[in-house]
């Protein structure tokens, strides 16, 4: 039993955070013994800063959304599209330096997928992993039980894998995971904030996720007053699972006096078959907490678009404001907190009055000029449009 606690409740709810979720009818596949959570929400924490933005009003919102949080975490690793890696690297050996690994901003601009429901994850091969594991486990636990007669490995097993799905199956994972509205018209801006290499422009189009409710969806989750009781439960149940094992095992020994040391201790024959069971379900959790995924394993279908590198941040705003309007502008007093220089203002000012002209419906001949800025040009094709799928 303490070596299957090795890996922690952290851990646990990790892997329980990246494999929940969906409207799947089938139990979620997950190994492991949970423990109870103090913040009363099922998902962990996210792991690094994060800030969300809205390019309407250009409100800026601290990220408390784990799924937000991962997809900035695997961007640069593992999902970024190959346009944006060539770009990136344009834009570095421009800044000088021989191998320098970062220099101003690079933005990357996506659309809320037209051929997928957000909200409605895909699987892939880490997901439906658990679900080998678990018979993998059942057939090591059923070994004593075929050759020697001993049972209990096996019922450990069993009933332990069924308490596992059970709490993997519960609705409130996907509640917490999606506490947002859907079809939102908004265009959103991910970032780690000030001094970031990378910024992720998302146009919601009418089908995306509003991404500025799902990062503060730990507020007033729904059902989120019932978190303490159905964790009680489900503890008191993975007790009961332990506790009568072990109190079968003490009276097959008609040695009640030991029947205390054998709530701990537990079973005592053959223990190597359930110390590789835990084993392998403990190596399981760990992998699937830490494993990297892509937008759509969370609901998130994002369509590429563009991208948006200049060597000098606010080279690259500008350029972002001149194709999309309201984007570049969002995001000043996050990568310019302070004053403004004075044709740096004036730009800006030029970029806001075109942009509200445009919203008023003002002919094209009619809107304002934006002041001529020197904008680097690249070596390569930038702003290359593509249909690649997330």
């Amino acid at each position: 039993m303490s070596l299957l606690l090795l890996a922690g409740a952290d851990v646990a709810k990790g892997a329980l955070a990246q494999q929940t979720g969906g409207d799947s009818w089938l139990p979620r596949p997950f190994s492991g013994i949970l423990a109870a959570v103090g913040d009363k929400t099922f998902l962990p924490a996210p792991e690094l800063p994060a800030v969300v933005m809205s390019t309407e009003w250009s409100y800026h919102r601290t990220n408390n959304s784990w799924v937000i949080n991962r997809l900035l975490r695997d961007y640069e690793e593992y999902w970024m599209p190959r346009q944006v890696k060539e770009r990136l690297t344009q834009m570095l050996a421009k800044a000088g330096d021989r191998g320098r690994c970062r220099a101003g901003l690079c933005v990357s601009v996506f659309e809320a997928s037209s051929e997928k429901i957000a909200g409605v994850p895909d699987r892939d091969l880490l997901w439906y992993s658990g679900y080998a594991v678990a018979v993998l486990q059942l057939a090591i636990a059923s070994i004593p039980w075929a050759l020697y007669g001993v049972w209990q490995e096996f019922a450990v097993t069993a009933l332990g894998t069924a308490l596992a799905f059970l709490t993997a199956s519960l609705q409130h994972w996907t509640q917490e995971r999606w506490a947002c509205n859907k079809n939102s018209n908004k265009t959103f801006v991910l970032t780690r904030g000030n001094g970031a290499q990378h910024a992720i422009v998302i146009i919601g189009a009418g089908r995306g996720l509003d991404l500025e409710d799902l990062a503060t969806s730990s507020e007033g989750l729904p059902g989120k007053q019932s978190t303490p009781i159905i964790y009680s439960g489900l503890a008191v149940l993975w007790c009961v699972l332990l506790i009568t094992l072990a109190f079968q095992s003490a009276m097959q020994h008609g040695d009640c006096q030991r029947i205390i040391v054998a709530t701990v201790c537990g079973i005592e024959n053959l223990t190597w078959f359930l110390l590789a069971v835990g084993t392998i379900g403990m190596i399981h959790t760990i992998i699937i907490a830490g494993a990297p995924r892509k937008p759509g394993l969370f609901g998130i279908h994002l369509t590429y678009r563009d991208v948006f590198a200049q060597p000098k941040v606010m080279k690259t705003l500008q350029e972002l404001e001149k194709s999309y309007p309201g984007c570049g502008r969002s995001m000043i007093k996050t990568f310019f907190p302070g004053d403004l220089w004075e044709d740096e203002q004036t730009w800006w000012q030029a970029a806001r009055e075109r942009e509200r002209a445009a919203k008023k419906g003002a002919p094209h001949s009619m809107l304002p000029e934006i002041p001529t800025t020197k904008i680097e040009e690249s070596s390569g094709p930038s702003g290359m449009s593509s249909s690649t799928t997330l």
